[in-house]
């Protein structure tokens, strides 16, 4: 079986690849005659220093600046309706959890309020990618209020929860303990028959 491999003739291909001499024997085609990839459309600008024509990469101009513009337009969107879209299971979690008074309702609606105030801490690294072009900075700013609005609608489900198993105090019973005591019969001489 050796003795097989090593009398087989190597392909020509593979000789003219490893032979130096055959790889110069190529010449170049100018860039001119070479035919453009398949969707590539140059784009000729007139040139107002020296009236000439020149044909340029559509990669490098308006149109492509409008579309990463666009782009980035989309993602501040994507970004801003993210909270959004968590607040329907958000909400069937904290009607599925119960009033009770335990350890996972409780957790569970901690998590609620602890989460949206850590992203609303960091509002500016969840928009990093979309911040400091300037020609969408508008559109950046209002999607980063409803990114807020969302937030604010994801802690409005964990206090309503709390409220709900009782442990905010909102009502007079839970704050007797600071309460003074009125003495309604001070100044009422009683007498006993």
């Amino acid at each position: 079986m050796r003795k097989a491999l090593t009398t087989m003739e190597l392909p020509q291909w593979i000789k003219n690849l490893t032979d130096p001499a055959f790889t110069k024997t190529f010449r170049e085609e100018p860039k001119d005659t070479l035919l453009p990839p398949f969707g590539y459309k140059p784009i000729i600008i007139t040139d107002t220093h020296s009236d000439k024509l020149k044909v340029k990469n559509s990669a490098n101009t308006a149109i492509s600046l409008q579309n990463i513009n666009q782009l980035q337009t989309q993602k501040a969107w994507q970004i801003a309706f993210g909270p959004a879209r968590s607040i329907p299971m958000n909400f069937v979690m904290s009607y599925m959890s119960g009033t009770s008074l335990q350890i996972i309702p409780i957790m569970t609606t901690l998590m609620m309020l602890v989460g949206p105030i850590k992203a609303l801490f960091g509002i500016a690294t969840a928009f990093k990618p979309v911040l400091g072009n300037k020609d969408i900075e508008g559109q950046v700013r209002v999607a980063m209020v409803i990114y807020v609005l969302g937030q604010g609608a994801l802690m409005f489900i964990g206090i309503r929860k709390l409220n709900q198993m009782g442990l905010l105090p909102n009502t007079t019973s839970d704050w007797l303990a600071w309460e003074k005591l009125v003495d309604y019969n001070k100044g009422i001489e009683s007498y006993s028959f």
